[in-house]
């Protein structure tokens, strides 16, 4: 039996992670966004775990979030894309003034595909919700700690090209069947 594939999309806020996936599913699973999870978990049970009221604890609660879906993932045995992935803590906890030393032991011991997608912040399809309330201009240094955050991991990026939704999840699709065709027949090929 062969190891499922765990390809993460990753990005700032607001970069169209979620739309993309959303658009590619059911044909490629995906799991949602554990930081947008935790938020409204959090605010809708009155805790403390957010970003603005305890952003340690939000880290804390993200980090086990996330290393439970990599483990749920493992377990069902099925190729998958992440809606972010266990770096993305070590993002949020320099942002936040945490301690990330934590998520990347952890993003040390669990590990996705070696080759990880990213989405770059993009003025003209970004909004704010109750949950993403960083504003555009913040998403910048934060993508840039995205980055730096899984290229510290040992991962190579591959930006998702702006487009329509369309677009961009047909690229996400080609890479994903060309990282399979590679894989089936040695070669070595990283981006579509």
């Amino acid at each position: 039996m062969t190891q499922p594939r765990l390809i993460v999309v990753t990005g700032a806020p607001g970069t169209g992670k979620t739309a993309i996936l959303r658009a590619l599913a059911p044909s490629l699973a995906h799991v949602p966004e554990p930081a947008r999870e935790v938020i409204a978990e959090q605010r809708a049970m009155g805790g403390t775990g957010t970003t603005d009221s305890d952003p340690a604890r939000f880290v804390e609660l993200l980090l086990e979030r996330s290393i439970a879906k990599h483990r749920a993932a493992l377990e069902r045995g099925q190729s998958v894309l992440f809606d972010r992935g266990i770096p993305d803590c070590v993002a949020y906890a320099r942002q936040l003034g945490g301690d990330p030393e934590p998520c990347r032991r952890a993003a040390a011991i669990h590990r996705y595909d070696a080759t990880v997608l990213v989405t770059r912040p993009w003025p003209e399809i970004y909004t704010t919700d109750d949950e993403r309330t960083m504003s555009f201009e913040a998403t910048l240094p934060f993508q840039r700690l995205l980055e730096d955050a899984y290229e510290e991991a040992g991962y190579e990026l591959i930006e998702v090209p702006r487009g329509s939704i369309a677009e961009r999840g047909a690229f996400v699709r080609r890479f994903v069947g060309t990282e399979a065709e590679g894989r089936r027949t040695g070669i070595g090929q990283k981006t579509p």
